[in-house]
């Protein structure tokens, strides 16, 4: 090879490898996708679903997700909340494991100046309250409550006594389902509390209680459960016992609820949509990242179950 063609090749490489410089330079100054954290619990398969469809809809928006556990913990959530701010993420959906504990934790992410979306389960604060947020959305717990204490109190013919099964103490939904349940019977004095049980999340503890409230309580008639997984339980229970007079409602709409209803097992529950509050919480982040005013509650309707509509729903889990 001359020196005249040596020259020209090197020139051609010099030329290819500034242009591969170049386009890697440009690449590396592209705008990183957004990063938004979902602080919440996975310890039912309702919450599971809600996980997938934050997940879906981060992929269809083009936004990263980070899906934090706390497993009920409020402490353990208050250190997650610790980790994500270190991420530097650009939004926090949180789904607050209790209101008061979470108040604090909220308080750090306004510190931090990383806005936040309360997903599922309210908290105080909002508009010069004791922490900031940007919104609200998930299912109106409370007015789901009322339509499964509503189902309950209108199968019993507005008398008899009845026993619920709440969940956690403290929790967002526990506290709004006992006042939707005390605020129904208000309507309805013939209707007697009798029995207050924790469920503890264990189907098994619901099963051994309902044995033993069976036998204190002939005349029972009635069972509010918080969660169609409980209700179901306690279903059973009654049915082994020849106590199908006994009525019994939970909330969530599950599949197994939809067609314990189908069977004559349950007599309602409250239509709850966990995979459209992920997808909704990744929504509202997207919107608000974009610099879109968003309004303070964003509700998803939590429609009745019973017999004669059964048929017009499916269990999202």
């Amino acid at each position: 090879m001359n020196s005249g063609k040596i020259i020209k090749t090197g020139i051609v490489v010099v030329v290819a490898a500034t242009l591969a410089v170049v386009a890697a330079g440009c690449r590396d100054q592209s705008p990183t996708r957004r990063q938004i954290g979902f602080l919440m619990t996975l310890d039912h398969p309702y919450w599971q679903n809600m996980r997938l469809g934050a997940k879906d809809e981060a992929r269809k928006l083009g936004v990263e997700v980070t899906i934090l556990n706390a497993k009920e913990d409020p402490v353990l959530q208050i250190e997650q909340i610790k980790e994500i701010i270190a991420k530097r993420v650009d939004l926090v959906c949180l789904v607050p494991m209790k209101e008061e504990p979470l108040v604090r934790g909220v308080q750090m992410l306004n510190r931090a100046q990383i806005p936040v979306i309360i997903v599922n389960r309210q908290i105080g604060g909002s508009g010069g309250g004791p922490c900031e947020y940007v919104c609200y959305t998930g299912t109106d717990t409370y007015a789901g409550a009322v339509v499964a204490a509503k189902i309950l109190a209108e199968a019993m013919g507005g008398k008899g006594q009845i026993i619920e099964f709440h969940q956690h103490l403290g929790t967002g939904p526990e506290v709004a389902r006992s006042q939707a349940l005390r605020d129904v019977l208000k309507d309805y004095p013939d209707i007697k509390p009798v029995a207050r049980i924790p469920h503890k999340g264990e189907r098994d503890i619901v099963k051994t209680e309902m044995q033993t409230l069976l036998q204190k309580y002939p005349n029972l008639a009635g069972v509010y459960a918080h969660g169609d997984n409980f209700a179901i339980a306690a279903a059973q229970v009654c049915k082994k016992a020849a106590r199908t007079d006994i009525k019994v409602v939970g909330m969530g709409g599950s599949r197994e609820a939809i067609e314990a209803i189908k069977a004559g097992v349950l007599t309602g529950t409250s239509y709850q949509q966990p995979e459209e509050e992920g997808r909704s919480a990744i929504r509202l982040a997207v919107r608000y990242l974009d610099g879109e005013k968003l309004e303070k509650s964003y509700l998803i309707e939590c429609p009745p179950i019973t017999k004669e509509n059964v048929d017009k729903f499916k269990g999202q889990f």
